[in-house]
């Protein structure tokens, strides 16, 4: 059923292509100048027999000549061709040919289809360490049913390396895809505290979501679970089962959405963060901020713009975005602080809670050095709350000297030292900025300044260019 939808998702390439006013002749015209891409549609009509008669050789014969020269689409179709035995003899060391060549230039399903041969044993030597390979490559690609076998891979150790935890990950980002296998082994861990704390409740709310998918193991394990669960669990596992479809749904809506499409009103963000809008329509923020998300836009003036990743350091938490069409920003002046400095910070605390207007705190550098005497930050006494993370911290003079990161944990240090801390907190400094904003082209680092202004206007000034991050 797999291999048949990916030759139904060709199929419609084909109709979408002759929707744009595209013609044999002109393919044709094309495809004699070794235009790959037209030699592909000539072939592909010729082989389904649209706006032609079929002759399923012919069309073959265009289809290889595309493929040799490394189109995608042409590698794929033959390597399905000789898989399913479709139009010509089945031939699985062809197919496994042309899988890899597809694989090898990034083609997901390639790359899942490739990791089965290899699985199965077919077409190639069975080798579970090159299937888990070409998995994962299609895992990480954002493949359900490839994060689903990759978990299974973990979960049993058939790839050389059992990891219950890894496993636990991938069943999960199969099962947030509506993959029902997934969602019952998902559900499988949460009832043994397989790379998981045991929770019934859990494993049974997504048994209830792999049954509704039509799993039969979901349905099984749903039914068999409720002899042993109480009537307030099963009700719990109803309700969670509940919850979990509404962000399954939500996660969808947001994937749909096109690359410079703002999510409407009723999707909310998962999560708030504070950035610095500067010259040339970036932002510069905390990479934790950021990292999760499957879209991110920024607030500024009243109105939300979509931005991008356009470079990220995460071994120092630092993430620079890119934001089109944004009016505003600011010169970008950076400088280092000393112990015992005045300095302040701008941005978004608890925005659903505290309103989208920006917030201001003031504080002090109250340490050189960071967690375990890390050089990465300074320590701060300006008050922070979650939202806070990414906001810019800022000198007496309107210089960035670090990037508002993160705050101790107050329940942790009572629990480790029995001392309740208050306002510790933490910002990277700007010095660590600097390597990577040298790598975005059209970022430009004025000098410090030194000469003395008002607070009221600076803040004034400043908080215009200080915007919240949504991310979705």
């Amino acid at each position: 059923m797999k291999s048949k939808c990916f030759v139904l998702f060709i199929w419609l390439f084909c109709l979408a292509d002759f929707s744009l006013g595209d013609s044999i002749e002109s393919y044709f015209k094309l495809a004699e100048q070794g235009d790959a891409a037209a030699q592909y549609n000539l072939g592909f009509c010729y082989a389904k027999g649209r706006g032609v008669a079929q002759d399923f050789d012919k069309g073959f014969e265009w289809i290889r000549k595309a493929a040799t020269q490394g189109f995608l689409d042409a590698q794929y179709f033959l390597a399905l061709s000789y898989s399913l035995g479709e139009g010509v003899a089945v031939d699985r060391k062809e197919a496994v040919k042309w899988f890899r060549l597809a694989a090898e230039q990034g083609h997901v399903d390639a790359q899942f289809d490739l990791g089965g041969c290899y699985d199965r044993g077919e077409g190639v030597a069975k080798d579970n360490k090159e299937a888990m390979k070409w998995y994962r490559l299609a895992a990480e690609q954002g493949k359900a049913i490839a994060q689903f076998h990759l978990g299974v891979y973990y979960a049993r150790g058939l790839g050389g390396i059992e990891d219950k935890k890894e496993a636990v990950k991938w069943y999960r980002l199969a099962a947030e895809q509506e993959c029902a296998p997934a969602q019952s082994n998902l559900g499988g861990c949460y009832y043994k505290g397989e790379g998981v704390a045991e929770n019934y409740v859990e494993g049974y709310a997504w048994d209830v979501l792999a049954a509704m998918n039509g799993d039969a193991v979901g349905i099984q394990n749903r039914d068999l679970m409720k002899k042993y669960l109480s009537s307030s669990q099963i009700t719990a596992g109803q309700a969670r089962a509940k919850e979990l479809q509404v962000m399954i749904e939500r996660k969808k809506q947001i994937l749909a959405l096109g690359k410079d499409e703002i999510p409407v009103a009723d999707i909310a963000p998962s999560g708030f963060g504070s950035g610095l809008l500067i010259n040339g329509g970036y932002v510069v923020t905390c990479w934790h901020v950021v990292e999760k998300g499957q879209k991110v836009t920024i607030a500024c003036g009243g109105k939300d713009y979509a931005a991008t990743v356009v470079q990220k350091d995460p071994a120092n938490d630092i993430a620079i975005l890119r934001v089109s069409d944004v009016p505003g920003g600011i010169p970008l002046s950076l400088a280092d602080s000393k112990l015992g400095a005045n300095v302040f910070t701008m941005g978004f605390p608890h925005p659903d809670l505290q309103g989208s207007d920006v917030k201001y705190t003031t504080g002090s550098i109250s340490g050189l050095t960071g967690p375990g005497s890390t050089p990465l930050y300074y320590q701060i006494s300006a008050p922070l709350q979650s939202g806070n993370s990414g906001g810019p911290l800022f000198d007496e003079y309107g210089n960035l000297v670090g990037i508002v990161a993160a705050k101790l944990d107050s329940l942790k240090m009572l629990a480790a030292t029995g001392d309740l801390t208050q306002n510790v907190n933490y910002a990277i400094k700007s010095d660590y900025l600097v390597p990577l904003l040298k790598t975005v082209d059209g970022i430009k680092i004025q000098p410090s300044q030194t000469k003395p202004v008002n607070l009221l206007s600076l803040v004034e000034d400043l908080k215009k260019s200080v915007v919240m991050i949504k991310v979705y």
